[in-house]
């Protein structure tokens, strides 16, 4: 028997074809569907545990990309598939845009007994620019903002010790159950386990360094990946979306699954898909119900109601302060706040930016708006260190972020029980000063005690009551 692990984040068609085409009754299908995924994905999946007793559903949590959010998912499900699920061989961990190259039969016969799959190297026979990326994602003390991803707050000092113990390899991998176990029992009690939650992408290294160093406690481990992926350098474009070429060429060279997926599979992949598939479309419709209609993107009302709320609010303390809401604005839900600010005396290469996905933690952050580059190595902004960012989304992805080290929070504030928004606002304001010294002289921030922030309220406030008096004004005189 083999337990699938698969994680969603926004197909229902993908899910429903890759269901078809991976089922079998003796085996266990286990889903987590991004908390931020489509309201239809979270129904498609629900619907095939109310039909398929063999298809459990993880509770539901924000994951974002290069974050530990995505180790947590997989070792809440080693955990819930060593409890819960009959016994299974082996645990394969999947996403909604892989494709089985074989039928489920041939994919459980390809995997021996007590051994795991996993692609690792070792740090010290990468290439330098493989070494590089990796010490970039520990170089950073990262900390996650929930659905959105994780951002750097200090610089971290290299340690060739750990480099040294460091392997890195796909997060595409086949575990045997005796390596979930020591998983399960050892990860608790990692040393290095800070280390991990505060770097970038542990996915594709915290397993996959524990189950180098095991002495045999977790079974054998084959240094193999199992899953093909179109990169870039194999199909000429940054899509990574597999042509009916590569699907061919993969079953052929014995991977057993291949990603990214085209929206519209190849009419010859189709066919062989469909050809050991265990059920049709139109079965699967009959069990669980028909796949819901694409729905146009809009804005989330929530999301924009926030936003503004945040924005009048700034706006109004700040005095020549223009606010810019981009998911209203672009109709994003990936983050569902996204604002920017900007005055007369902040240069136009930084952007003070506002992101949150769970309208509860925010993040403010100083972006620097210079052409988005792949560069690991350490800048500065500004005279500021500026490190790149893991983030994926449009706005973020290869752009960097200015560290304001002054701030004791380092831009993360969490919406209060009383739901006031005053300490983000003043956070908003702190940003912004700071923003407004570079290209001039360094003013030193103000004290962050009881009495100066008081102060500084009371002068906000008198600035607002000063703006909306001019407004007043010129209404009257008009």
């Amino acid at each position: 028997m083999t337990a699938y692990f698969i994680t969603c984040h926004q197909s229902p068609a993908f899910v429903r074809d890759q269901f078809r085409f991976l089922y079998h009754r003796d085996h266990v299908y286990l889903y987590h569907v991004d908390a931020k995924a489509p309201e239809a994905l979270h129904d498609t999946v629900r619907r095939l545990a109310e039909a398929f007793p063999n298809v459990e559903v993880l509770p539901t949590r924000h994951y974002a990309w290069a974050s530990y959010s995505q180790v947590a998912t997989t070792l809440d499900a080693i955990a819930w598939a060593l409890k819960s699920a009959p016994a299974w061989s082996h645990f394969v961990a999947l996403s909604e845009q892989h494709c089985p190259l074989h039928d489920p039969n041939t994919l459980a016969a390809a995997l021996q007994p007590g051994v795991s799959y996993v692609g690792m190297t070792p740090f010290s026979a990468m290439d330098a620019g493989g070494q590089v990326d990796i010490a970039h994602r520990f170089s950073m003390d990262y900390r996650e903002l929930p659905g959105v991803g994780s951002f750097g707050i200090a610089a971290l000092a290299r340690d060739p010790d750990f480099l040294s113990r460091l392997h890195h390899g796909s997060n595409w991998y086949v575990l045997s159950r005796v390596a979930c176990a020591y998983l399960r029992d050892t990860v608790p009690s990692l040393s290095d386990m800070a280390r991990f939650r505060r770097c970038v992408h542990a996915d594709e290294d915290m397993l996959q360094t524990l189950l180098a160093h095991t002495d045999g406690r977790a079974g054998t481990i084959a240094c193999r990946e199992t899953t093909f992926v179109a990169w870039p350098h194999v199909i000429g474009n940054d899509s990574m979306i597999f042509r009916e070429r590569d699907f061919f060429a993969a079953r052929e060279d014995g991977w057993l699954f291949i990603r990214k997926r085209p929206a519209l599979l190849p009419e010859r992949v189709a066919v062989a898909l469909e050809a050991s598939a265990a059920m049709t479309e139109t079965d699967l419709t009959g069990a669980v119900g028909a796949c819901p209609e694409a729905v146009p993107t809009t804005p989330d009302t929530d999301g924009i109601a926030f936003a503004r709320r945040i924005a009048r609010a700034v706006v109004r303390r700040g005095r020549g302060v223009r606010a810019d809401l981009l998911n209203l604005r672009y109709g994003r839900h990936d983050p569902l706040v996204s604002l920017t600010f900007q005055t007369d005396r902040v240069p136009d290469d930084v952007e003070i930016r506002v992101v949150s996905q769970n309208l509860s933690d925010f993040r403010v952050l100083l972006l620097s708006m210079a052409p988005p580059a792949i560069d690991f190595s350490t800048r500065h902004v500004h005279g500021r260190l500026a490190p790149l960012l893991r983030v994926r989304s449009d706005d973020f992805l290869c752009r960097r972020e200015i560290l304001v080290q002054e701030d004791p929070t380092h831009g993360f504030w969490t919406l209060p029980s009383d739901g006031s928004i005053s300490g983000l606002v003043r956070r908003i304001e702190r940003y912004i000063g700071v923003a407004e010294t570079f290209g001039g002289p360094s003013e030193p921030l103000a004290a962050s005690g009881a009495f100066s922030m008081a102060l500084r309220e009371t002068k906000a406030r008198w600035r607002s009551a000063h703006w909306m008096l001019r407004r007043l004004l010129r209404r009257t005189t008009a």
